[in-house]
């Protein structure tokens, strides 16, 4: 695209200097890079139209700095002047109108007082008449309304128009207009504005945490924070940080009062939306979830969705979740907080654990579907998710939220909804082994169970600890657990449960190295899950039992067992275990001289496992290879499948050894 500065006229006509109104330059201008680069894109494109940006974003972000920052690096492409102007002024003093701004405009091109038209439309058309060919630049400042905006746009091709606002003034994008929304900056650039408002040596890269927090990634905030440490030497960064929320003196308003004007502007059903997402835990919101929580209809939601997200509220994240900055959030919660009764906060926030809580059994369900769960589904799986791909994505984004609506759950001793919770999070632990979560998750619902008297979910729940205990090597606490899950099988004469129980204890006696104790054991599990009709169950005692033949050196007898739990696995479709039976089965093949055939065994496992989107159970498969790769001095091949594991691995959150 040519340059509009090409073709633009050089200069302009008469005697009257072209009018440059700039406020003074600010001072550095940090962190807005690609802010910066995308307004030099828009002003440099070709189009027979003004360029028009909407700089937009809640107050403090650094609109007008940024705008101001732009304008005067560019100043010398501007022949013909820049023009500004500021829409919203102080309190005790009134907006200025379209019209004024038009007659100020006016007068700053040479038109003399006594000629400016009286009439707005006659001002409107003497000001684009005057600017038509002219390569000039105009500054509309805190604009409250598209339509003050769009009535003193220029005509000009070759000129540009910069306008802030807090909110998103999505009507201007009819008249081209690019909305360009600020961020809070990140932590990196939060810091390097308060040190250099702070001055050399004021602050430590590891002492300014707090005051990143307090200040939440506002410009405005982190420079008066940063020069009041400058002026202020002998304060600590640690009672600045104290003071929570920045309050500027003089001409600057708090972040309180910015919040005030927003939020003051705001309908009902908008500012109700906007207290709830302050008051639910999480760092985003599903659409589905809160129209559940507040309860409303999608329609009336998507409205006071949009009206949110027009005033800089809210943002989108995707078709059908949003999300809050933590300026905004905090915000949102303190009102939240002052404006809606205790009891009712708790009954939005137990509306949302109950929506969560379905989607999550129902997620569940479709990402490990071999153990019926005690949680009921409320609705049936595929009327949610389409595929376990969808399923696993919602759970592995959703994850955060979980977590928190189940220390909720804890916290008010809802025990239905927080046992449920630590039961249906066992499949997704399966496949992404978050240990820590995990266990606090699944300690917190086995007490729960327990004060719901369900003896089998508490069995259930002691298995689950018990599994990640044995995989933590802590063997003590692992016995005990599934010691106590056998005794509720017994007592309540639960076959399913008595068979896992066995499988388990089988496990900790193979780690106390008791290996004919482990087969025995193992032996017994698979006839319970044989006399109960599970054959997954039987596969996974005949594959464990393979495993221990081979350390016992009898691979022949292995051999068998192991051949018969994959295609137990195969036949029942559970590519994880399946993938563990060849594992096996390679390396007996390879012992027997078959290398070829172990290793495009496990290649096709490793594809397998790779369509459940399951880190763990890749990186397994991968190790095996990189084992298989060692042993026939393959080394590079070797290196390449550990490394791959331990990045798997590593993104997951699973320790490694």
């Amino acid at each position: 695209m040519s340059d509009k500065r090409q073709w633009a006229p050089h200069g302009r006509s008469g005697c009257t200097p072209a009018p440059v109104q700039l406020p003074p330059m600010p001072p550095a201008l940090i962190g807005r890079g690609t802010e910066l680069s995308r307004l030099d894109e828009i002003w440099h494109r070709s189009d027979p139209v003004p360029s028009v940006v909407v700089l937009t974003g809640v107050g403090g972000i650094g609109k007008t700095a940024l705008a101001l920052h732009w304008l005067h690096a560019h100043r010398t492409e501007f022949p013909d002047g820049i023009l500004c102007t500021k829409f919203s002024v102080e309190r005790d003093e009134a907006a200025e109108s379209a019209s004024s701004v038009l007659h100020g405009f006016l007068t700053a091109l040479g038109v003399p007082a006594d000629d400016i038209p009286a009439s707005f439309a006659q001002r409107a058309a003497r000001f684009r008449a005057m600017t038509a060919e002219r390569t000039f630049a105009v500054l509309l400042d805190d604009v409250a309304h598209g339509a003050d905006a769009r009535a003193v746009l220029p005509a000009s091709a070759t000129a540009l128009v910069l306008v802030t606002s807090r909110l998103q003034l999505t009507s201007l994008a009819l008249d081209g207009a690019e909305i360009l929304p600020l961020d809070p900056l990140p932590d990196t650039s939060a810091r390097e504005v308060i040190a250099h408002r702070a001055g050399p040596g004021r602050i430590g890269e590891n002492a300014t945490d707090e005051l990143l927090d307090a200040c939440a990634g506002l410009p405005l905030a982190l420079a008066i924070t940063g020069a009041r440490l400058r002026t202020r030497p002998a304060r600590s960064l640690r009672r600045e940080a104290r003071r929570g929320r920045y309050r500027p003196t003089g001409e600057l308003d708090s972040l309180a009062t910015i919040f005030d004007d927003a939020y003051g502007t705001l309908g009902d059903a908008a500012a109700r939306l906007y207290r709830t997402c302050g008051l639910l835990p999480g760092p985003h919101h599903a659409l589905g979830a809160l129209a559940e929580t507040l309860p409303s209809s999608p329609a009336h939601l998507d409205d006071a969705v949009d009206e949110l997200i027009e005033a800089n509220l809210l943002v989108e994240l995707d078709d059908d979740t949003v999300t809050q900055h933590d300026v905004v959030r905090h915000d949102a919660r303190t009102r939240g907080e002052r404006e809606v009764a205790e009891e009712d906060r708790a009954h939005l926030l137990r509306r949302y654990t109950r929506w969560y809580r379905d989607q999550a059994v129902a997620a569940s369900a479709l990402i490990h579907p071999f153990r019926p769960a005690f949680a009921a589904e409320t609705v049936a799986p595929s009327a949610i998710f389409p595929d376990r791909y969808t399923a696993l994505h919602w759970w592995r984004q959703n994850l955060p939220i979980i977590h928190a609506v189940a220390v909720a759950a804890e916290h008010h001793r809802w025990d239905e909804e927080l046992w449920q919770f630590a039961e249906v999070s066992w499949g997704f632990f399966l496949h992404h082994r978050d240990y820590e979560n995990f266990l606090g998750m699944t300690t917190a619902g086995l007490d729960a169970a327990r004060r719901c008297r369900k003896p089998l979910v508490q069995a259930r729940l002691h298995s689950q600890l018990g599994f990640a205990c044995t995989k933590l090597r802590r063997d003590e606490e692992a016995t005990a657990h599934h010691a106590a899950a056998l005794e509720i099988g017994d007592r309540e004469q639960h076959g399913p449960t008595q068979a896992d129980a066995l499988s388990r204890l089988a496990r900790d006696a193979r780690g106390r190295g008791e290996l004919e104790g482990a087969l025995a054991l193992y032996e017994r599990s698979a006839k319970k899950y044989a006399e109960i009709g599970l054959p997954r169950g039987v596969g996974l005692a005949r594959r464990r039992r393979g495993e221990l033949l081979i350390r016992l050196g009898r691979d022949d007898e292995a051999l068998s067992e192991l051949a018969e739990a994959a295609a137990i696995m195969a036949a029942v479709q559970d590519a994880s275990q399946h993938a563990r039976a060849v594992i096996s089965l390679a390396g007996v093949h390879d012992r027997q001289g078959d290398y070829d055939r172990a290793r495009t065994e496990l290649q096709s496992a490793l594809e397998s496992v790779k369509q459940l989107e399951s880190p763990h159970f890749q990186a397994e498969v991968l190790l095996a290879l990189a084992g298989l790769e060692d042993c026939h001095g393959n080394e590079e091949r070797a290196q390449r499948h550990r490394e791959e594991a331990r990045l798997l691995r590593r993104d997951s959150g699973e320790p490694t050894q």
